[in-house]
């Protein structure tokens, strides 16, 4: 079969999750299948066992099945595409436009929140398999393919459960275990040996809130004086980089002694050695139905280092964690709550058993098994697709209206 793999975001040395999720994912479907990647920096990837370009329209022409993200390609390419779509949604992006817009929205980000929900009904009529990476994130995702049409009769007959219509392909972990590094999170703090660093690992995006991590971290310093907070707080890769400033400059505002913000987007390849530099890992975000949906990637990568996390509760894998015992969960917006979770971890023995669960919570989490669902979803039969449904074309007149009304707004 010949795949091609579109990604929105960026690809290379330094990438976010849904890049991550691209190369892993393809590298796994091409032992199989011939995988062409295209995005942007595709083709600075080398030694990989999947094709690159960057002619998305052309790799369609040869293509039996399409893998997407939902946006970032022009929509007139899949309107000429008539084999399988594979619509990969376990970004809840729409959820996120709303928490980073928030309560005062421009004209031009309410046109832009209805694209966004125009062009995900068209998408979702038109697959054939849509990928979501939680029970939560499933039940979301099936209330739109009600409203849709694609529950119906004849689909439930054939396939009672929908499970080839929707199927739960979480985030993964590498099956190789992280290398070691020469200390590089110690370094880039000056922490001496006997510190106890806490990693805010991930992005300091909108509706997340990194001022309640530094916050917390003064409180915990009252029983751990020697505990300090590290942000890293680079740029996110990628043109189309969504400029989200408010979290960090109220984190960065709140900072205090024993906080510091690492201004660089560590290498992928490289992010197992500053994760094995912490102690634990600090994460959290403001109450919101982002959260509710979200599969909070960077608490993978605590699972891979068997990293201990204190974190906000609410997610599914921060309720998966405190469950296990490899996270000590908060309440969102309670400073108090996170810094006692930051001091139990801090504890040795606390922190070696709580290793020890996250080292037993990372099997059967990994890249290939998520990659097995999608080769299931594409070697078997693609779920029938209502006739009347195919095709439409309602989101193509929203891309033109978008652009249109962007020009009258400006």
């Amino acid at each position: 079969m010949r795949i091609a793999y579109h990604c929105e975001d960026v690809v290379g040395a330094r990438m976010a999750g849904p890049g991550i999720r691209a190369v892993e994912l393809s590298r796994r479907l091409a032992a199989r299948h011939q995988v062409t990647l295209v995005a942007e920096g595709a083709g600075e990837l080398a030694d990989e066992p999947f094709r690159t370009s960057r002619d998305l329209g052309a790799v369609l022409r040869d293509s039996d099945a399409f893998i997407a993200q939902g946006f970032g390609f022009p929509l007139p390419h899949l309107l000429r595409f008539s084999g399988r779509l594979v619509l990969d949604l376990y970004d809840p992006v729409q959820l996120e436009h709303l928490a980073r817009i928030g309560s005062t929205p421009t004209a031009e980000q309410i046109v832009e929140v209805g694209y966004v929900r125009r062009r995900l009904q068209y998408l979702i009529r038109r697959a054939d398999h849509v990928l979501c990476a939680s029970l939560p994130q499933r039940a979301h995702w099936l209330g739109w393919m009600g409203a849709s049409g694609r529950l119906s009769p004849q689909a439930l007959a054939a396939d009672p459960e929908a499970s080839r219509l929707i199927a739960i392909v979480p985030f993964g972990v590498p099956e190789t275990p992280p290398r070691k590094g020469s200390s590089p999170l110690r370094h880039a703090i000056q922490a001496a040996p006997d510190d106890r660093i806490a990693l805010w690992a991930g992005g300091l995006w909108d509706w997340m809130d990194p001022a309640l991590a530094v916050r917390a971290t003064a409180i915990a310093q009252r029983g751990v004086p020697r505990l300090k907070l590290a942000l890293l707080a680079g740029q996110r890769p990628g043109k189309a980089a969504p400029p989200m400033r408010a979290a960090a400059d109220e984190a960065r505002s709140a900072a205090g002694p024993g906080v510091h913000f690492v201004d660089a987007w560590v290498p992928y390849e490289e992010r197992g050695a500053w994760l094995l530099d912490a102690d634990l890992a600090v994460s959290a975000h403001k109450p919101s139905l982002e959260a509710e949906l979200a599969f909070r990637t960077r608490l993978l990568d605590c699972l891979w280092t068997a990293l201990p996390a204190a974190c906000t509760a609410g997610d599914v894998l921060a309720t998966e964690g405190e469950h296990d015992g490899w996270a000590r969960t908060s309440a969102p917006g309670d400073a108090e709550a996170l810094a006692n979770a930051i001091v139990a971890l801090c504890d040795p023995a606390a922190n070696e058993k709580a290793r020890a669960a996250a080292a037993r919570g990372a099997k059967g989490r990994t890249w290939q098994r998520s990659a097995d669902v999608v080769l299931g979803l594409l070697e078997g039969p693609a779920p029938e697709r209502p006739r009347i449904l195919d095709r439409q074309t309602p989101a193509v007149a929203a891309v033109f209206a978008r652009k249109a009304l962007k020009k009258l707004l400006r």
